[in-house]
């Protein structure tokens, strides 16, 4: 009887211990999904860095003639 007992109180343990895994792995999967959206707006935004200060370079280069 205890034995049964043990290995009910194991399997419930073994089926937390699944669902806390695959949880964790749902958070894991989302935040890779967030840090690609922020690495793409990262590179959107140097991109548009880099055309606004060379449109600023060049123009600053015509007033000054």
């Amino acid at each position: 009887m205890r034995t049964n007992q043990q290995g009910d109180s194991i399997e419930i343990l073994i089926g937390d211990l699944i669902f806390k895994l695959g949880k964790a792995n749902q958070q894991i999967h989302q935040l890779s999904q967030r840090v690609a959206q922020l690495e793409l707006l990262l590179q959107n935004q140097q991109k548009e860095s880099f055309t606004n200060s060379h449109h600023s370079s060049f123009v600053k280069k015509i007033m000054a003639q």
